[in-house]
Parts: structure tokens; C-alpha cells; sequence
């Protein structure tokens, strides 16, 4: 089943990632199954990314374009050689949803932690990401 991901920040007016395409494989009876479900793609994706860039590094038009639409234009490797736990990266994702550090919206309905949910093909799931960050010097 395909369904579409939007993260979106408070502070910003566009979204921190445009609308992406995802596939869900199994069921998902919670948010939380849902937060790990994605948790876990990630830092499987993650962990499959090369360690350093290639010696001569470029960029295609394609690859600026879809940088350009997203919001991040790089070389797609990594900076930490070490593969990232997924077990820790599920547990402090949770954490952070439980105390609302982000809030996560199927279609137009709120899904709070633990929520039971019912996602169809299509569906938008949208995260918004309530934290906000201090430390510019004024």
C-alpha cells in the first residue's frame, strides 16, 4: 500500500519535505506501529548509504532538481561510519511523540500516541514537528 508523507515545521511555511511517496508493506493497527514502521525504513536506508563520497563528486541536473524540490541538495553518503542502531531510533522516536515533540495527522484527523488507526491507500500522513530551536545570537 502507497500512502504520502509530509513533515512540516511551525516555523516554516513550506513543508521540511515534500509530499513523498511511501510504501507500507504489513499492517498498521497504531501510530505507533506506524512511527516504527517509518522509524525503522529510515535508518535501514541510513545505514545502506555509503560512508564517504566519491573522489570526484558531482551532481546531475536530475539530482540538483529533486535536491532543489526537497529542500537539500547533496551527495547522498554519510559523515558517521557507524550503522545506527534502529532499536534506539524507534524508542526515542516514541519518546518524542509521546511528549509531543511532533504530531501526526492521517488525512485531516489528529492520531495521538497509541491511537488505533484505519490508513487506506492514498492516504496523507502529515508530521509536524513542534519543537522549537534557540541559538541564534541577535
Amino acid at each position: 500500500m502507497i500512502v504520502y508523507l509530509n513533515v512540516k515545521a511551525l516555523s516554516k511555511r513550506r513543508p521540511l519535505i515534500e509530499r513523498m511517496p511511501f510504501a507500507i508493506d504489513g499492517p498498521v493497527a497504531t501510530s505507533d506501529t506506524l512511527v516504527e514502521y517509518i522509524v525503522r525504513h529510515n535508518v535501514d536506508e541510513y545505514n545502506k548509504k555509503a560512508v564517504d563520497a566519491p573522489l570526484f563528486p558531482y551532481l546531475t541536473d536530475d539530482r540538483l532538481e529533486d535536491g532543489a524540490r526537497a529542500g537539500k541538495v547533496g551527495f547522498g553518503d554519510r559523515k558517521n561510519e557507524n550503522a545506527q542502531d534502529a532499536d534506539k531510533a524507534v524508542e526515542n522516536a516514541l519518546t518524542c511523540f509521546r511528549d509531543g515533540l511532533f504530531r501526526m495527522f492521517v488525512n485531516d484527523a489528529e492520531a495521538g500516541p497509541g491511537e488505533g488507526l484505519q490508513i487506506s491507500e492514498g492516504d496523507e500522513v502529515t508530521f509536524i514537528r513542534l519543537a522549537m530551536l534557540a541559538g541564534r545570537l541577535w
